[in-house]
């Protein structure tokens, strides 16, 4: 269904460079016969195309039926926005782009929801004229918003955000209207007649705003008298479709900004609190596993820089390396360190180098100070492995994407992140069972939160031997057979990976693997 359609004529009628999946997303729309239009930042709409910035399109809320059918056929998933961020009949989409393994955000406008910051305490019942005026974008072949409409929108929008601050600020000389506000206001002044802009102004917010608008078209970026006079003037006439009163809008608005700053604080000081958006359905396990040298912690940091642009997404490291390592075996770690150089300054091998023709001995009985030292080593990345399991279990339950660098097992002793202190089963020291038991606790606790996607990456024996030329090749072919080998619950999906690929390649066979399973 089309209605009232005009076709821009400002740019060519030619195929713009955007992404395969922005293309397919609004195919749909137009097959489903969907009335929509992109109805703000249409001046960059070449970077919004092609997932440089956010796709921001209004919605005939008429077709939500059609719509959540054409959205189940395309890669977009629906997220839910923290609460603090959320604002009444705006959806959140995410999609990945399975060519370019891009992250793309559809916002879905159901309503005009804009005005003050932290708040947009306005619902402007503009809808269905924007739907009816929309036009067509030769150059990315999707409809946007009538740029008369558009330029009132982005004006009212600013008008309505000023706070004393910005008057503060701009006082000190840091204009309100700047950046990419300003390069848009221009963009679109361009593309306006004078007549029309204010037949349609003063039919929305009367005529004194409207002539006010046409001031602002001199050339020059609107000053902060100008919109303040604009505020007070389009305030009267969209005082019916404020949603809160000002005192109780005012109040909102600073328990919102507040409630952003504290949740901010506390994610920088180590809580896991949701800040932008999680998964309605529940949080995701992906658990990064491999022998070394096939990249995990290369990896599972770039995917997790990757999710974190627009959605909750923490990285937990479950290996006994230097990776986030705790202060009580960082402290162990760094006594060991000078054991072996006072080893070295004796002229003998230090216990524990010997990583050149097999793994790394724990408590095998080579000297009672040196097994003290190694069950300490292993009670503390026991403690670590307890502390980060609950940190994972929180994590997933606030519906947020947790990503593991390596994850226990139970099943190979010694090597790939298994049990340490197996040979003390049927030993005779009480405290050395105790410890076995509390190893094996915490590395069991892998069976209660088996992971929803293990992604093994393989590594050939050569590169792995180039990527890590200190441990042996025993070693190496052995952690290799073991991550083959290793069995996980029949709920985790299991995704194998060549990890000597070119690591773009490597990424987006993760981001492929992790999107089918959100």
């Amino acid at each position: 269904m089309t209605i009232g359609v005009q076709s821009l004529g400002h740019e060519p009628a030619v195929a713009a460079p955007v992404l395969g999946a922005v293309t397919d997303l609004f195919d749909r729309l137009h097959a489903a016969g969907i009335r929509y239009c992109h109805w703000k930042s249409n001046e960059h709409l070449r970077a919004t195309m092609t997932g440089a910035t956010d796709i921001d399109v209004l919605v005939d809320r008429a077709a939500i039926q059609p719509l959540a059918r054409a959205l189940a056929d395309t890669t977009f998933k629906r997220f839910t926005t923290v609460g603090w961020r959320s604002y009444p009949a705006i959806e959140s989409y995410l999609g990945l782009d399975g060519d370019s393994g891009k992250l793309l955000h559809l916002h879905l406008h159901y309503q005009l929801t804009l005005g003050e910051r932290h708040l947009k305490g306005y619902r402007l019942p503009w809808e269905e004229l924007l739907l009816a005026t929309r036009e067509w974008d030769g150059a990315s072949r999707i409809y946007v918003a009538d740029p008369h409409l558009e330029l009132l929108l982005l004006v009212v929008r600013a008008a309505l955000k000023l706070r004393l601050r910005d008057l503060l600020l701009a006082a000190v000389g840091r204009p309100y209207v700047r950046g990419g506000a300003l390069r848009e206001f221009r963009w679109l002044a361009g593309r306006v007649q004078g007549d029309r802009l204010g037949e349609v102004a003063e039919s929305l917010v009367g005529a004194r705003a409207a002539a006010l608008l046409r001031t602002m078209l001199g050339g020059g970026p609107p000053t902060l008298t100008q919109l303040r006079a604009f505020g007070r003037a389009v305030r009267p006439p969209l005082a019916a479709y404020r949603t809160f009163g000002p005192v109780a809008a005012r109040r909102r608005r600073w328990a919102r900004e507040w409630a952003g700053r504290a949740v901010a604080l506390g994610r920088r000081t180590g809580f896991l609190v949701p800040t932008r958006r999680v998964l309605p359905q529940g949080g995701l396990l992906v658990a990064v596993v491999g022998a070394d040298g096939s990249g995990k912690s290369t990896v599972t940091e770039a995917i997790t820089r990757w999710l974190s642009a627009d959605l909750d997404a923490v990285r937990l490291y479950f290996g006994n390396g230097k990776g986030a390592i705790s202060l009580p075996r960082r402290l162990l770690e760094l006594v060991a360190a000078v054991a072996r150089r006072r080893a070295r300054a004796r002229g003998r091998p230090p216990a524990g180098e010997r990583i050149v023709a097999a793994p790394p001995r724990r408590a095998r009985g080579e000297s009672r100070l040196r097994d003290w030292g190694d069950l300490l080593w292993i009670l503390a990345l026991t403690r670590e492995r307890l502390m980060r399991f609950r940190r994972l279990a929180r994590a997933r339950n606030l519906g947020m994407v947790v990503i593991c660098d390596r994850f226990p097992q139970a099943q190979f002793p010694g090597l790939n992140d298994g049990p340490w202190l197996g040979h003390w089963l049927r030993h005779a020291s009480p405290l050395r069972r105790a410890a076995l038991r509390r190893e094996l606790a915490a590395i069991r606790l892998a069976d209660l939160h088996a992971p929803d996607l293990v992604v093994k990456l393989h590594v050939p024996l050569h590169a792995a031997q180039q990527r890590r030329p200190d441990i042996a090749t025993e070693h190496l072919v052995q952690k290799a057979q073991q991550v083959s080998a290793l069995r996980f619950p029949a709920t985790s999906h299991v995704v194998d990976i060549d990890a000597s690929q070119p690591l773009e390649r490597v990424l987006l066979d993760v981001k492929r693997a992790l999107w089918a399973r959100l």
